[in-house]
Order: structure tokens, then sequence, then C-alpha cells
């Protein structure tokens, strides 16, 4: 399977600082131009390396940012868009909708708190993280049983929650931070046989049974204005 993760297109929201979660704005200007570049050149790949895009689908985040994103490759690749509610963002809580200097004024304990220790535990109202490991392992596992292992995936999501698939894709039980750019590209090729080899099995350490072929790539973002 080749599996693809995509994180959405700017918003006017990520413009602006502004904590999203489950709250929901809409691309920016900039935001719509990166997922045409995003479309039209996973379009491009997939005319010129059709023997890789087999059976492909397109699966999206039910927020609007993320399907407004999965709407323009569906478009480009002329397939439809599934909408998954477990591929959304996960809840911020009180952050939702604020910028660091309104969370300042309106819960300065709660954001000095989260600034020295990083627990989103702390902060009333989110979506606790351990339930957000089991989702993302929810949704690796799903799309194993569900598909082919010569199928390509398209799963466009949100930068805190795939940090969550990555964790789980890749089978480790800590949650290592990175930053996805939006419309960054992380692809994977494994199988559902190799997902279930471990240190024990004969071929278990091999880097050749699973994948890692892009990570946090924007190369088709190039022309895109900054």
């Amino acid at each position: 399977m080749r599996l693809i993760f995509i994180r959405h297109a700017q918003t006017v929201a990520n413009e602006t600082g502004r904590w999203q979660g489950h709250w929901d704005y809409p691309l920016s200007a900039t935001g719509a131009a990166q997922a045409d570049a995003l479309a039209h050149s996973l379009a491009r790949e997939r005319a010129e390396q059709p023997d890789e895009w087999v059976d492909p689908v397109v699966y999206s985040s039910s927020l609007g940012r993320a399907l407004a994103t999965a709407q323009a490759v569906g478009h480009a690749l002329s397939l439809p868009v599934t909408a998954r509610d477990a591929l959304r963002e996960y809840d911020v809580g009180v952050f939702s909708g604020h910028t660091a200097e309104e969370l300042e004024r309106a819960y300065p304990q709660v954001i000095a708190t989260f600034r020295r220790d990083g627990h989103w535990d702390d902060v009333p109202q989110a979506e606790p993280v351990a339930a957000r490991a089991r989702r993302a392992e929810t949704v690796i596992n799903g799309l194993l049983d569900d598909h082919t292992d010569g199928q390509t995936i398209i799963g466009v999501t949100h930068g805190g929650f795939l940090q969550y698939l990555v964790a789980a894709l890749l089978g480790t039980d800590r949650i290592w931070g990175f930053r996805p750019a939006n419309t960054a590209r992380f692809e994977f090729t494994l199988t559902a046989a190799a997902r279930q080899e471990c240190r024990d099995s004969p071929a278990g350490l091999s880097p050749y049974r699973c994948r890692i072929n892009r990570f946090n790539d924007c190369s088709h973002l190039a022309s895109v204005p900054r």
C-alpha cells in the first residue's frame, strides 16, 4: 500500500496565528493556491507514473479546510472524496479560535502551564492525548484492513493529528513532535503483513519491507508565492 497523508492548505487562521482545532476557517488566498499546486502535482505524477497509482482513493477530514484541500485533489485526479470524522484535528479545548495574545488575557494560568510543560491534558476541554493516539491507531488499522497492499490511499488531515498518525504508522509509543507545513506530503509504503512483523521475525528489521518515501515534502509549492 502506498499511503499518502497531507496536511490541509493554509487557512485565514493560520495566517493570523489563531488556534483552530475543531473550529473551522476557510482557506486563505495563499491556501487556495497551495491546494491547486498540490492537486496539479499529484495529477502530473499520476499521468507520468500510472503503474504506481493502483485503484487510488481520497479520504479527508470532515472539517472544511481539509475538505477544500481534498476536493481540489479529487477534482484534479477525477476521484470522489470521502469525508471521515476520524481524520479531524484534535480538539484544542479552550484554545479554540484564540491567538496567543488572547489566551494570555483570557486563560493566563492555562497558557503559562502549557508553555512550561507542554501537557495537552492540562488544557480544559481538549481531546486527551491517549484518545488521540487510539484514534490514530484505529485509522491506520482500518486503512490496512479495508484496502489492498497495492493501492494508493490519500488522506487529507491536520498538522496536529498527523503527528499521531505517523506514530501509529511507525509503531512507536512516543509521539514525536514535528511541524507539518500546509499541504506537506508524507508518503509511506507498507503491507499488512509487514506491519505485523517485529524484531523477532526473520524479516522484521528489514528496511525494504516498510518505506518512508516522503516526509514533510512541499516541493510542489515552489511556484506559490509566500
